[in-house]
């Protein structure tokens, strides 16, 4: 076998095969475009559905971060509402101390009233009593003589206090 025989053989069989090799192409080229194309749709679902899942790990991140903030929400309303109830305790704790203070001043005030009024009626029967210097109202040392009380005696026993709109009835018995 020479080469030209070799060389006919050779571009019989790729004259044969070529054909029947464009052939099948052109059978299969509907499949062949459907095959290209589904492997198109195949690799923009995957890069879809890698968008979903990162866009659900965000999503979960935010919700992570949204329970993280209604927990700390929770938190801050619960602290406002106990300051919030330390701070009216004080308020009433304040009103009753006040309150009792209040009515601690009034008693104070009261009793002084009283005082001051009996002091009063101690200031006149001093102012009376001051008459009787001696216990014979006929001595001289009353300066001027106190002609009033003359044939007098004085004893505590003759004096009636009646505490009426702050006024002392004194009586005085001759002998």
């Amino acid at each position: 076998m020479d080469i030209a025989e070799l060389t006919t053989i050779f571009g019989t069989l790729l004259g044969v095969l070529t054909p029947l090799g464009g052939v099948g192409a052109w059978l299969y080229r509907k499949q062949n475009k459907r095959l290209k194309e589904s492997e198109a749709q195949l690799a923009e679902a995957n890069v879809s559905k890698a968008k979903i899942e990162s866009k659900a790990d965000e999503w979960h991140l935010y919700k992570e971060q949204l329970d993280t903030a209604n927990h700390r929400i929770v938190d801050l309303l619960k602290t406002n509402a106990d300051k919030e109830d330390r701070h009216q305790q004080d308020l009433k704790d304040w009103q009753e101390r006040y309150t009792e203070q209040t009515r601690l001043v009034r008693n104070l005030h009261k009793e002084n009233k009283e005082y001051i009024k009996r002091e009063g009626i101690l200031m006149r029967r001093i102012q009376y009593l001051v008459s009787f210097i001696c216990k014979r109202t006929d001595c001289d040392h009353g300066i001027p003589p106190r002609l009033h009380l003359k044939g007098c005696e004085f004893d505590d026993n003759q004096i009636v206090e009646i505490e009426q709109e702050n006024n002392v009835t004194i009586n005085l018995t001759k002998q």
